[in-house]
This record gives C-alpha cells, structure tokens and sequence, in this order.
C-alpha cells in the first residue's frame, strides 16, 4: 500500500474514533469498512476491519462479540447486495444505511437484554436513525476523498 493510503486510512480512524465520542451510538467507521472492500483488495479490508474490530470491542460497554456481529453483518448485507447492485451506486449505499440503522437497533436491543440493562427506545431509535442518515453521507465524502488522493488512479 502507498504512503497517501496509509496517512488516508490512519487519518480516517483517528477522525471517526473522534466523531464516535461526540456522536455516541453512530458508527463512523463502518462507511471505510465498505469504501475499503469495494476497492476489491482484500488485504485492505482485512487489516482495517481487524484494527477496528479490536478498537471497538476495547472501547465498548457492550459483551464482546457485538462488533464481531456488527463488522460482520456489515460485511455480509455488503457481499448479498453486491449481486443486487453496482457496489458504488449511492442507491446501494443508502438502502445499506437503512439496513444498518435497523441492524443497530435490533443488535443493541438484544445485547442490552442479555446484560439485564435498559436503554430508552428513543435513544435507541435516535441513534439508529443517525447511522442510517449518516453512513450514506460519509460514504459519499470519504468516496471523493480517496479517489482523489495524489497517488490515485482514478484521481484527477
């Protein structure tokens, strides 16, 4: 991987490590998982998923194994609408939104239940609202970013 890559991706988990402790309950890591696996080098996506898995779960309150099944079924309603859709079409990347947004409520729901602990409804709604609204956005900008890194093919 080139330099411009390496900075892009450090730089990228630094600012949504940053934006998850103002934003709590929203993701904002999930959008590189998806940019990095459309790229199709598998190494990329591996090694990020890995770091953040690992950065989740530490930084978490929840039992381990929440961010296993988030990253997870990320990365399979991923490869299941990748048959459907062109994987870079905005239209993809917003039913991929709405289907993390519910994904977080129901994965937050029942592991706030194993633990015996409550959660408002609203706060949960609020928040799987904000995934939902936000992945698509990010992923749009975090889009145009990295094709226009100096070292980029497709940069202009």
């Amino acid at each position: 991987m080139r330099p411009a890559r390496i900075v892009f991706w450090v730089f990228f988990t630094l600012s949504g490590l940053w934006l998850q402790s103002l934003v709590p309950g929203v993701d904002f890591l999930a959008p590189g998982l998806i940019l990095a696996m459309q790229e199709e080098k598998w190494t990329v996506p591996v090694w990020l998923g890995l770091v953040w898995l690992f950065l989740q779960e530490g930084a978490g309150s929840l039992p381990f194994g929440s961010s296993i099944l988030w990253y997870g079924a990320l990365a399979g309603l991923y490869f299941f609408g990748h048959w459907l859709f062109e994987a870079r079409n905005f239209l993809f990347v917003f039913i991929l939104g709405g289907s993390l947004g519910a994904m977080h409520f129901l994965l937050i729901g029942v592991m706030v239940l194993l633990q015996d602990q409550t959660v408002p409804v609203e706060r949960l709604l609020t928040e799987s609202a904000l995934q939902a609204l936000i992945f698509p956005v990010e992923w749009g900008l975090v889009y145009l970013i990295h094709h226009h890194l100096p070292d980029s093919a497709d940069a202009a």
